[in-house]
């Protein structure tokens, strides 16, 4: 790892990046899921069904018995903990002086990954919006964090991503509250649901959560992404997104084409490729924001309560190989406030590291074709 720079106006040690290298079978791990999702000779479900595993025994493994690989760097929690420490003195500082107190909204907050980044954010300083649809453990998890961060700047808002017209309702409450907003985090989702179930558009819910829900967001709120000074936009993918070489239009609204657990690797597939579109077409019109995907690892989560694979490794007592939820949110943060990624897009990111996306993700026109559906699924013109 390169030595690390001293930022003049916080004082705040800077490191690089982290790369794949700096992480025990990082590079391995690239290689394989690569491999896997390229490869002729392995059947697709096959692939889709080994992606948890491939994971959990070459990354996550040799960290569980090893501990993690930082180089000449400190810890990532001490790096983290100094960036929310820095933008907390600035955020102080520029309240102080009557300026604007930075916003953020974060989708999927009322637990999970959601819930640590939102008091991270808070604790940061940031006004924090959580939009879930779990109203109830929305409104408990404000009072927790206003309580535990002493920010009294944090708010729930009701947000039900299968359906776009609240997504609409949710986007004009935002607006209510804030004309601006610094930091954007499309974080939640749902994976393997065991039926098809539709949204009120008549969408595969994983899909229509994971991707067409947070792409008709971004584009109601842009706008105010658009007035911050600088902003970024992150977004909580998966390397399930191997296991997906392409997106099957028909199986998002055919019941009888419907597959649990590829419909989910294409929907985060969908996540990647919007990522990767939308840091390309800022930079030429607003390159003041930034925007990167995320694997979180595999997280021992309410999104796995449907995981035939969870189940599997329940059962032969592997569940505590699995991360916790301060772990997997440990990336998102990191995108969100880290002075080490500024100006850093169009990437995907695991681990604080930035990955190779698969092959799929990188074609140009399946993006531009993702683009298309999603503008006609949405009822708009563009993004």
């Amino acid at each position: 790892m390169s030595k690390p720079t001293i930022d003049p106006f916080t004082n705040t040690v800077i490191y690089a990046p982290a790369t794949v290298h700096a992480q025990r079978g990082g590079v391995l791990y690239d290689r394989l899921m690569n491999a896997m999702a390229t490869s002729p000779y392995l059947p697709r479900k096959l692939v889709e069904s080994m992606l948890l595993y491939v994971e959990v025994a070459v990354v996550g493994v040799p960290e569980w018995i090893f501990g993690e690989t930082n180089g000449e760097a400190p810890t990532v929690e001490k790096r983290i903990d100094s960036s929310i420490a820095a933008s907390r003195l600035i955020m102080a500082d520029t309240v102080a002086r009557g300026d604007r107190r930075k916003v953020a909204v974060l989708t999927g907050g009322a637990g999970g990954l959601g819930l640590v980044t939102a008091k991270a954010i808070a604790e940061a300083g940031y006004h924090v919006i959580i939009g879930d649809r779990a109203r109830e453990d929305g409104e408990k998890v404000v009072a927790t964090i206003k309580e535990q961060t002493r920010n009294e700047n944090v708010e729930f808002i009701y947000l039900d991503l299968a359906s776009l017209e609240e997504v609409k309702k949710f986007s004009r409450e935002v607006q209510k509250r804030t004309n601006t907003i610094d930091l954007l985090i499309n974080n939640a989702g749902v994976m393997d649901i065991p039926e098809f179930r539709p949204t009120a558009e008549g969408y595969d819910c994983q899909f229509g959560i994971n991707h067409l829900g947070h792409y008709y967001l971004t584009h109601l709120l842009l706008p105010l992404v658009k007035k911050a000074p600088k902003a970024r936009i992150v977004m909580t993918a998966s390397a399930a997104h191997y296991g997906a070489q392409s997106i099957n239009y028909e199986s998002l609204t055919d019941a009888s084409k419907y597959d649990r657990l590829h419909n989910y690797c294409e929907s985060k597939l969908a996540t990647v490729m919007f990522a990767r579109h939308l840091a390309k077409t800022l930079k030429e019109t607003d390159p003041q924001i930034t925007v990167n995907c995320l694997h979180p690892g595999s997280c021992n989560t309410n999104l796995f309560k449907s995981s035939l694979q969870l189940q599997v490794m329940t059962t032969i007592g592997l569940q505590l190989l699995l991360r916790p939820a301060s772990r997997g949110a440990r990336t998102i943060v990191y995108l969100s406030l880290s002075e080490e990624v500024e100006g850093i897009s169009g990437e995907y990111w695991f681990d604080e590291r930035m990955r190779q996306r698969s092959q799929a993700s990188n074609d140009v026109a399946k993006q531009e074709e993702l683009m298309r559906f999603s503008n006609k699924a949405a009822g708009i013109a563009s993004l």
